[in-house]
């Protein structure tokens, strides 16, 4: 079969809550970064992605530290949007002052402006017209990898304040916006990842719950990134994966860390990786794994075509610091079978596919690996789909489009606890 274009990847850092230069989680996020940028090659992933709740109070001061953080790595390629806490105040002034700055050091997108009609204090609630203001979006739509990538504002909308609770919006324009840019993405067959703060079914207006969640559905977008609930999930309703990972700055739910997820032709993958994890780190990137695999499941989208000789193509990322000693890949308990780099972020394997099979594992290898112990060695399985769907089989919208409901529960492999301990379902109250 012809070679496969590389994937897209990216990594997530969960919201930081930054509080104070010598605070447990600026240290944190200063030690992820210096990870992050000692990875090698710099072209083994696209950018990192921040998803909001950068600084706890949204103040300037609490810029600063990111500011500082990112400086010490000028060449990492970055994308952000603001989160609640980015407006913790009712306003996002400072945001958008260090905003302003960081986009005089380094390549991110600009703003856009859009009128919304929005009450500031002094207007009733129930006023029938509200005044227009025009509000800068922190919205963006870049095509990377062959993959479209819309990053989506749902803060800047919004007009709320500390103590009086969560107000995510996109507003007319936006929303607008959206629709125009993920119906091209369709019509010319382009895969679509939304990077946003929360779940559409967290936004405030209960149409636009509706009318995101669904078109997100009926679109078949593949990936939807988020922040905000401050554990790790996977949430996948037949046609989106929805993942959240883990807070930085308010953190229950295990050890510190980032997440690294992938779009490679039809298969979306995501695993967190820890923070007190030696490299390497594998990801495998097709075939699919069942639990979060498109349907109807085919052999197509599932990345479980057989070449002539009956074998499946694994395609796999590992990231480190140094180049492996070796990569290898098997299926079930059958014979280790060497895959060899086909560019600086996949290595590819042709494997045999027995047909009692039910798991494909890949393994990497540090050079620094003593030949015993966990340390320096790394392994990632996934179940792959083992029956297709027939012809008449679909995917249902749910109930409940763009939320939670759909999760996968625990998937200890890819970091996923399924406890969801964090201050917006069952954790502490921050």
């Amino acid at each position: 079969m012809a070679p496969m274009p590389d994937p897209l990847v990216f990594l997530h850092v969960g919201d930081l809550h930054l509080t104070k230069p010598e605070a447990r989680n600026a240290g944190d996020f200063r030690e992820i970064l210096r990870q992050i940028d000692g990875i090698a090659p710099k072209t083994a992933f696209d950018f990192v992605y921040l998803p909001g709740d950068l600084a706890e109070d949204g103040c300037a001061a609490q810029y600063r530290i990111l500011t500082d953080a990112l400086a010490a790595h000028p060449h990492l390629p970055v994308r952000l949007i603001p989160g609640d806490h980015d407006r913790q105040f009712g306003r996002m002034d400072d945001f958008r002052a260090f905003y302003a700055d960081l986009a005089a050091s380094r390549t991110v997108p600009a703003p856009t402006e859009w009128d919304l009609d929005r009450p500031p204090e002094h207007v009733a609630p129930d006023a029938e017209v509200w005044p227009v203001e025009t509000v800068p979006h922190y919205c963006a739509c870049e095509d990377i990898r062959g993959v479209r990538c819309l990053f989506v504002d749902i803060v800047s909308p919004g007009y709320g304040r500390k103590g009086i609770g969560l107000d995510f919006r996109l507003g007319r324009e936006q929303t607008l916006w959206l629709n125009e840019r993920i119906g091209e993405a369709v019509d010319e067959k382009i895969p679509v990842a939304v990077f946003m703060h929360a779940y559409p079914d967290d936004l405030r207006e209960p149409d636009e719950r509706l009318d995101i969640g669904g078109l997100f559905f009926e679109a078949g977008v593949r990936l939807v990134e988020m922040g905000h609930t401050h554990y790790n999930e996977l949430a996948h309703d037949g046609h989106t994966l929805y993942a959240a990972a883990r807070s930085v700055g308010q953190n229950e739910d295990g050890s510190v860390g980032y997440a690294v997820a992938a779009l490679d032709g039809p298969v979306t993958s995501w695993r967190f990786k820890a923070l007190d994890r030696a490299w390497p780190f594998v990801l495998i990137t097709s075939p699919a794994d069942r639990r979060v695999a498109t349907r109807p499941a085919t052999a197509e989208n599932t990345g479980l075509e057989r070449d002539a000789q009956g074998r499946i193509r694994v395609r796999a990322v590992v990231l480190s610091d140094v180049d492996p000693r070796y990569v290898h890949a098997r299926a079930g308990t059958g014979a280790w079978h060497r895959m060899t780099r086909v560019s600086d972020r996949v290595y590819e394997v042709w494997l045999p596919w027995p047909r009692e099979a039910r798991t494909i594992q890949v393994e990497a290898v540090h050079p620094d690996w003593t030949g015993h112990g966990p340390d320096f060695v790394d392994t990632d399985v996934i179940a792959p789909v083992t029956e297709f769907d027939g012809p008449d089989v679909v995917a249902l919208i749910p109930d409940k489009p763009g939320s939670d409901v759909p999760n996968i529960g625990a998937w200890t492999q890819k970091g996923v606890r399924g406890d969801q301990l964090g201050p917006n379902r069952n954790g502490r109250k921050w």
